[in-house]
Formats: structure tokens, sequence, C-alpha cells
């Protein structure tokens, strides 16, 4: 093309500043104002508030979730001849921390004990509740007595704490028992008669009997129904056992104090096996330890009105 034919034409502009204008002036009306249907509802201040308060702050970072769970030791208010219901780890080593110096543990149950200074050391694989007769070795007149529930837990630690402090024929001058030193030879019987008795065996030197229709069992307590059954008769003691049942609609504990013979000499223990706490109709088996009043002490008895008033 010869030069003098060129055209004085403005210069194109590029064509990607075409494309953005074009575009643009597209888009300029839709931002200008949307539509109707698609309006975004407004955010509640309460929901921003709460947004801004879990925020961290900057600089600081959220901490992380802690990796273990701690289970500390458990306080128990105990007063003797009270009974206390605790839980326990079944298949694991609990401990008992005890007020006294020199603890000593009476039991029929097959659970494991340990005494190692004031703390007592238990272990069970059963599911079956341990009841324990806690006292200390000096002064035994006064016990703890606890029913201890096994669960599926962890190893747990109970910490005795006494109510209120011991009476001072408890807490007297009398010498501390030395350690390791055992019950006296009578107590000591009188726990292995029992033990036999849960195990279903015969105590060694006692005879089995029926019981007599006056050789029942009384216990002070809505709810409980006693029947008799067995008399076992020893050198000094003779022992009885009956069956109580819960008769109420509501569950029950055994208050085994509350437990005596009804006839025949002096209720020195009860206990009750295999467990002290009964469903409604539930049953179990009630070992009493009494001894027999002596020939001389005895005095004619007087007809009472009540029983009386009954025939």
């Amino acid at each position: 093309m010869p030069d003098d034919c060129r055209c004085a034409c403005p210069p194109r502009p590029p064509r990607g500043w075409a494309l953005a204008l074009v575009l643009a002036g597209s888009a300029a009306p839709g931002l200008a104002e949307p539509p109707p249907e698609l309006a975004l509802p407004p955010v509640p201040e309460a929901l921003i508030a709460e947004a801004s308060a879990t925020r961290p702050a900057p600089g600081r970072t959220t901490p992380a979730p802690p990796s273990h769970l701690e289970l500390g030791p458990m306080t128990v208010t105990v007063t003797p001849g009270v009974n206390v219901l605790a839980e326990i780890a079944i298949d694991q080593l609990n401990r008992i921390l005890t007020p006294f110096p020199n603890p000593q543990v009476r039991t029929v149950s097959e659970a494991s004990t340990q005494v190692d200074g004031a703390a007592v050391y238990l272990a069970t694989a059963t599911e079956t509740p341990v009841t324990l007769f806690i006292s200390d070795a000096a002064h035994p007149n006064q016990a703890l007595s606890l029913t201890l529930a096994p669960r599926r837990i962890p190893p747990r630690e109970l910490r005795l704490v006494l109510s209120e402090p011991l009476a001072p024929s408890i807490t007297g001058t009398a010498p501390p028992a030395a350690p390791g030193a055992r019950a006296p030879a009578a107590v000591e019987r009188l726990i292995e008669a029992l033990r036999a008795l849960a195990q279903e065996a015969l105590p060694n030197g006692y005879s089995l009997r029926p019981a007599r229709r006056d050789e029942t069992v009384v216990c002070r307590q809505d709810g409980l129904e006693t029947q008799r059954g067995q008399v076992l008769e020893g050198h000094d003691l003779t022992l009885i056992t009956a069956l109580v049942r819960n008769r109420s609609e509501q569950r029950l504990e055994i208050e085994e104090r509350a437990c005596r013979a009804r006839q025949g000499g002096e209720t020195l223990a009860v206990a009750a096996w295999p467990q002290v706490w009964l469903e409604p109709g539930a049953a179990a088996e009630l070992y009493l330890a009494v001894r027999p009043t002596p020939v001389e002490r005895l005095s004619p008895a007087r007809p009472s009105l009540l029983e009386a008033g009954r025939r």
C-alpha cells in the first residue's frame, strides 16, 4: 500500500481491555441491586459475639485436650457401728486408708486382704459385695462397718475419716498392740466359724440340728421378714442361721445391729451373706453368734402380755 493512503485512525485498544470493559458493563447492574430472591438474611448479633469469644487471641494457640484422666482418692466419712456402702474395682488392687495406726480386718468373704501400716489392701475377682469390719488392734470395741460393691472401674483408694473422735474408753492410755498382734483366740474362733457357715461347711466343734420353734431371729427393721433355719451347738457358743427376705417394694439394706436371737442367750455377732442389700423379694442368709445364758443367771420368766393376747 502506498504511504500516502495511510488513514489517521486512533490506535485500537488491547483485546484484554475490551473484554474487561464488556464484563464490567454487564455485571454492573447486578452489583448495584441483587435480585430479591437471592438476598441473604442478616447474621444474629449473638452468634457474632459467641464466635468472637471462642476465637483465640492473636498470637495465642488453642490449648490441646488432656491426654489422660486423673481419678483422685475418695474420702468417706464413717461412724463406728454404722454401715457405709462404697464401690471398689473388680480384678484390681484397692487401697483403704484407715484412721487406725494398727488396723485389723474381719470378714467372711473370699476377698483377699492385707494390712500394711494404717492401710488395708483388698482385691476381689467376683461381683459379690464384700463386707468388712475394721477396728484398731489395741481397741477392738468399736469397729467401722463397710460394704464394698465391686465394679468395672479403675483401682480405687478410699480414705476413711471418722465423723467424730472415738470415745475416751477407746483412745485411753492402754499401750498400743505390737505390730502383727493377733486378736483374742475367742474372736478368731468366732470369725472362723462364721466363715465356715458362709462356705456351707460345718465349723469344727459344732453339731448341726434343726431350729426349735422358739429359736428364731427378730429384726427390728420395717420390710424384713425372717424365717428360722438351723442351729449349730458348740462348747461355749451357739450359731443360729435364718433366712431374711425383703417384703417391701423398695431396695433395703439389712441393718445387722437391729437383728438378735429371740431367746437363748446374748447375741454377740450378726452377719448377712452373701449381700446386705436386698431387692424387693430377694433373700439372704443371716448368721448369729449367741452366748448361752449361764444357769446361775437364769431367772423365772415373766409371761409377756403381748404374747398372751395373741393366743
